[in-house]
């Protein structure tokens, strides 16, 4: 059971009841200016007894050295009430629900039926594990043994904490939003299960750098050469050139992965030399962007498409020695190069579909300079003749 041993800091003298008996340590500091050890002792077994095994697992010590402390200042008479129906002096307080497990409920609400996509729920689910693997990684399983400084401290560790399999640091986007996700957590566990508000999160800021900015770089002309080399090689050796195909059609019309997946033959109009993306109306929207999501097909937040070729084309970033090859990066590639062959924005605007050229011109108005020594007049040049070769020369 437990003991009270003497020891002394600093030149003054304190007292720690130390405990081994419930199947874990359990040590606190005690002032013996009001009670005795032999109080403090039995108030601490009288708690321990009374919690139920999962208590005595997720309580800190601070928090049994509390409700120790809050049975000496409890009536005798109500003390032996306690004992008798099996319960301690405060078991709806915050003290008996870990951080973990307000997390759960939490998840639990958010996956109720009908409230949120299939989508939004993976999503949700990996920011909770972060948060709480940070929270491990700080040995922090209680509310109340969480601080602002130490929640500083998550942009850091989350850049350096990157669970993809990928070099670099994490996104400042990512980031926010999981912070935004431990903001819904806390406010779960401030509604329904008796925690303070203690404004942990206010003014944390995720200062975003060049290297943590989740953006999209266009490839260079011989690294789209490279790639569509390889994916040739990869296409004969397999038999299937479904990816080679699909790759092909996005650099050369900018057409997103769901849409990809999606293709069908009556998209393609012969007669007009056009593609039509997304030609059937889907609850009344017809917006290249938009009407799909009500049948869109996910798999970790992506498309069954994109999850496939994704896994083909980590291969080809080891093959080829090029970083970060993504899909999206071959319809920004494919507007990238329009633009510096001479196309007008509007042009490019209504190819990629979108429903505003501000859109266009803020994410894809891109020009690629370096591809030609000669400054502007040498970059159209240049990308005249790769855009006339992948259009037209690529299939000779």
């Amino acid at each position: 059971m437990a003991s009270v041993n003497k020891f002394v800091y600093q030149g003054s003298e304190y007292h720690k009841l130390t405990d081994t008996s419930f199947g874990r340590r359990l040590q606190y500091a005690i002032n013996l200016d009001k009670y005795t050890q032999k109080q403090w002792i039995t108030a601490h077994n009288s708690v321990m007894t009374t919690l139920t095994p999962s208590q005595r697992k997720i309580l800190s010590n601070k928090q049994i050295k509390l409700l120790a402390a809050e049975w000496l200042a409890t009536p005798k008479g109500a003390r032996e009430h306690a004992k008798i129906a099996g319960i301690v002096a405060m078991p709806e307080t915050s003290y008996g629900i870990g951080f973990a497990a307000v997390a759960e409920k939490y998840m639990e609400d958010f996956c109720r039926p009908g409230i949120n996509s299939e989508t939004a729920i993976v999503k949700a689910e990996r920011q909770c594990a972060m948060l709480l693997e940070f929270l491990r990684s700080h040995r922090i399983t209680e509310y109340d043994q969480l601080s602002r400084n130490i929640m500083t401290q998550y942009p850091e560790w989350r850049s350096s904490n990157r669970k993809d399999g990928r070099a670099g640091v994490a996104s400042a986007d990512v980031i926010k939003k999981e912070l935004y996700r431990m903001a819904a957590i806390i406010k779960h566990g401030v509604k329904y299960h008796g925690w303070q508000e203690r404004y942990l999160l206010d003014d944390i800021k995720v200062k975003a750098t060049q290297e943590n900015t989740k953006s999209i770089r266009p490839f260079e002309i011989s690294e789209i050469k490279t790639i569509f080399e390889w994916l040739q090689n990869n296409a004969e050796k397999t038999g299937n050139w479904h990816l080679h195909d699909m790759l092909l059609l996005a650099m050369c019309t900018g057409l997103e992965a769901k849409a990809l997946h999606l293709l069908t033959k009556d998209w393609f109009k012969m007669d007009l030399g056009v593609l039509r993306v997304y030609d059937k109306l889907v609850s009344g929207v017809l917006d290249a962007k938009t009407q799909n999501r009500a049948h869109r097909q996910s798999l970790k937040g992506e498309t069954a498409f994109a999850a496939w070729a994704e896994s083909i084309l980590r291969k080809a970033e080891r093959d080829t020695g090029i970083a970060d090859i993504n899909l999206h990066r071959f319809r920004h590639t494919c507007a990238t190069a329009r633009l510096s062959s001479g196309w007008q924005l509007l042009r490019v605007s209504r190819m990629l579909g979108h429903s505003n050229i501000s859109t266009t011109a803020s994410h894809y108005a891109e020009y690629d300079l370096s591809a030609s020594p000669e400054g502007f007049g040498g970059m159209i040049k240049a990308y005249k003749k790769f855009t006339g070769w992948l259009d037209e020369g690529y299939f000779r």
